[in-house]
């Protein structure tokens, strides 16, 4: 069976995914890395195209509308005493090398934006976050002239810094993934607990993978039409978990040992 008759099955299919719990563990890894790459399309499309449209603005932002700065050493320096917020037409900036913002703080009612804290960049785009500490870049100084001359310099490797970019999401993005298909793993040993099934770690994974299959899609279509759903989290762990517990419940149940005939 081919890996988009797996992904439509497992959109309905609970019976279905059980019988996945057979199959190798490198082709439900694949799955895995599948899925991931379904999450991040919206986020890779919207970047590329915020990026493409806003990357002049910025550049031309960072000369004249933000204040005289320099990262060294890990940190954002500059003489502003309190953050400051510079809303453009596309983009929204906040400045704050005071320490006062964490990235949760930040105002995200753009489609984009660049959230320069004192020890991290945030790109929000469309409500989703990518963060870069300064420190992750050794020996990185920049200030408004260098980080402007960089932008208009890197034009012509836009594509190949967009891929980078989507890249570096795409491994985070799996990386979180497999870790939640491994903690959906651990609920599968209690629902088989439950329904008196028995499956070994190896076959709950499986299932797990498969399970998460509606709530990607699903969720994959809401940040495709830029439609916030209401405590996403806890949605999407709802629908994953009720997955795995009906495809765990169409495991045939052991057989009862027969009482010895006299």
């Amino acid at each position: 069976m081919n890996i988009f008759t797996q992904l439509v099955k497992s959109l309905y299919s609970p019976k279905d995914i059980a019988k996945y719990r057979f199959q190798g563990i490198g082709k439900t890894i694949f799955y895995v890395f599948f899925l991931t790459f379904i999450m991040i399309l919206p986020l890779a499309i919207y970047f590329t195209m915020a990026f493409l449209t806003n990357v002049s603005e910025f550049s031309t932002a960072l000369k004249s509308d933000i204040p005289p700065f320099e990262i060294k050493d890990g940190t954002l320096h500059s003489d502003a005493e309190a953050p400051l917020l510079i809303e453009k037409d596309d983009f929204t900036v906040q400045f704050d090398s005071t320490g006062t913002l964490t990235a949760s703080d930040l105002n995200t009612s753009s489609d984009v934006t660049v959230g320069m804290l004192k020890d991290k960049a945030v790109l929000f785009v469309n409500g989703q976050a990518q963060e870069l500490e300064y420190s992750l870049i050794p020996g990185l100084t920049l200030t408004n002239e260098s980080a402007s001359e960089y932008i208009e310099n890197a034009k012509a490797s836009l594509y190949l810094i967009i891929g980078l970019v989507i890249l570096v999401m795409y491994l985070m993005t799996a990386t979180l993934q497999f870790l939640e298909v491994t903690l959906l793993a651990y609920f599968g040993g209690l629902f088989a607990a439950i329904l008196g099934r028995r499956i070994n770690f190896g076959q709950q994974w499986r299932l797990a993978a498969y399970s998460f299959t509606l709530s990607v899609i699903f969720f994959t279509f809401m940040d495709f039409i830029q439609v916030p759903v209401v405590g996403d989290f806890y949605v999407k762990w709802f629908i994953s978990l009720m997955m795995l517990y009906m495809a765990i419940k169409e495991l045939p149940a052991p057989k009862k040992p027969q009482a010895p005939s006299n």
